[in-house]
Formats: structure tokens, sequence, C-alpha cells
């Protein structure tokens, strides 16, 4: 028989601004959680970006803790607007290379936020955030991202659930990553 497995590697993405890491601290908290081993690796001492500028490093580890490769991209940030609603039953609590769930659920649109039983996520590559009396971020995320982790940590957003009714009717919006930082769209749509 053939049995395809998935891959168990991991990854940070990890936001490089002229030739510094940023936000760190965080990167490494997720990735001792998620290894199933001590990290047998420094993530300071393996980030060393050829290039200058906004950069995107990919550090891809084992769930034994060892650094398996670092690949650095120029990065530039695409344009949102629109935003499916995808039903998904699928989880994502660590940060896995294989993200083959995340991209059926996305399919051909261009961009979507998950919904999974009956509460509002994430989008495929972000945490968001609706605005009421206060940014308020989903109790429940896919993935517990690091820049959601710092703006709960620094009182910027807390933690709510979020109804797809709530989500429709909200008239601010914001989307938040290692690479944007918290970025609120002036213009955004939802769809079914």
């Amino acid at each position: 028989m053939n049995y395809c497995k998935k891959s168990d590697l991991l990854f940070e993405t990890i936001k490089i601004l002229d030739f510094k890491p940023q936000n760190l601290k965080f990167h490494i908290k997720r990735a001792k959680v998620s290894a199933d081993e001590a990290l047998k690796f420094d993530f300071e001492s393996c980030l060393d970006s050829p290039l200058a500028g906004l950069v995107r490093a990919k550090a891809i580890y084992d769930r034994g803790g060892n650094l398996k490769s670092v690949e650095y991209f120029a990065y530039e940030m695409r344009k949102f607007y629109e935003f499916r609603l995808v039903d998904v039953d699928f989880s994502y609590e660590k940060k896995f290379l294989d993200r083959s769930d995340i991209d059926a659920a996305k399919g051909a649109f261009s961009e979507i936020v998950m919904i999974k039983n009956g509460l509002v996520t994430d989008t495929s590559i972000a945490n968001l955030a609706i605005f009421d009396d206060g940014w308020i971020t989903p109790k429940s995320p896919l993935l517990r991202g690091t820049t959601r982790a710092r703006l709960l940590e620094e009182g910027f957003l807390r933690q709510e659930d979020i109804s797809v009714q709530r989500l429709l009717e909200t008239k601010r919006f914001g989307i938040m990553n290692a690479m944007m930082g918290f970025l609120e769209l002036k213009e955004f749509k939802f769809t079914r």
C-alpha cells in the first residue's frame, strides 16, 4: 500500500528590515512550543539576510528542533479587498510547511476568511480583527500568529468569539501577520 504522509516540517516567516530580524521573541516562543524537543539552533545567529530593505525570511525546522534551511525573499505586500467566507473542518495549531488544507480551502479565490464551527478564525495568510469599541481578534484562530500575540500582549487587541454575522456587519476590518504588521483595510468586501 502507498501511504501519503504529510510533512511534519514547520516554519517561521520572519520580517527582516535592513538586516535586522523583527519581533524575534514571539517567533522563538512559538517555535519552542511547536517543536517536540528543544530547539537546537539560535534564530538570531542563523538569520543572515543577503538582501537589503524589507525581506521575508522563511526558517524551516523539524519537530526535533533542528534547523533545515533558511530562505530569503524580497517582500512586496499584495493588495487585499475581497474575502470569500469558507467553512473549514481542519486544524492548523502549528505552522506546518504543509498548507495543503488551507490551499484547498482557498482554491482560486484571491483571499478567504475561514469559518470553523460557525466562528470566524483567520484568512489564509493572516490573523484578523474587527473594530467594536476596540480591536477584537478571534478567541480561537487556526494559528496563533506572532503579530497577534504581540498585539495582545501590548493591549491593542482583545479576544472574543466572532460570529459570521458580526463579521459581516463590521465597519472596520484589519489583518495582521509578521510581514505586514497590523493593516486596517480601508475598503473590503465579504462574499459567501
